[in-house]
């Protein structure tokens, strides 16, 4: 978000505001961004409004003269990865700001600090489920979890003494996906009238 916002601000097109959280669990945690252009910041008829997420990369909105009225939204067709250098971005959003119009450009080249963001959202989503974060020295890893290079994930579960659930919240935690219950459990199932995963 500070790499976007200063390139933003380089270029003299600072948005309105900068708004940086993330989902609720039920939506897997993700991180998002929204920078907002009003009426009076661009060239256009209307506001603009440029929104990223770490799962689905960027959009814009074109705003009408109220905020509430959304004329488009739409990916933005230039960047061909979710984390373009902020240069990049600052680019595309001097064109749209300006214009509101997309360029005819593309960018496939991914910020360098893609690596950092990738792995400080992995680990704010481990924190949640009480896990320690990837990578940290001097810690043994957490029972179930295990990684290589901070890069791949590979789970180990001890059906002996992890839990359903312990199991569960590391696999949510490592990918953070929202993953659905399998079903109830009882005793007296037999893995072939298990539903399917």
């Amino acid at each position: 978000m500070r790499a976007v916002d200063d390139a933003l601000a380089a270029r003299g097109i600072p948005p309105a505001s900068v708004r940086a959280s993330y989902t609720s669990g039920d939506h897997g945690l993700t991180r998002y961004m929204w920078l907002p252009w009003d009426v009076s910041r661009t060239g256009g008829g209307g506001g603009l409004r440029l929104h990223w997420t770490e799962r689905q990369g960027w959009y814009y909105a074109l705003i009408g003269m109220s905020c509430q009225d959304v004329l488009l939204y739409t990916v933005v067709l230039p960047f061909r990865t979710f984390f373009p250098k902020p240069q990049d971005l600052a680019d595309v959003a001097e064109h749209l700001v300006r214009t509101m119009r997309v360029p005819d450009v593309e960018y496939r080249t991914e910020w360098d600090g893609a690596r950092e963001v990738r792995a400080a959202a992995r680990d704010f989503r481990r924190s949640v489920f009480g896990l320690a974060p990837v990578g940290r020295q001097g810690v043994a890893p957490e029972t179930g979890t295990e990684t290589a290079d901070g890069e791949d994930v590979q789970l180990t579960i001890d059906t002996r003494s992890d839990t359903f659930e312990r199991a569960i919240a590391a696999v949510r935690a490592a990918y953070g996906d929202n993953i659905a219950p399998v079903g109830d459990r009882s005793e007296g199932e037999t893995p072939a009238s298990r539903p399917a995963p």
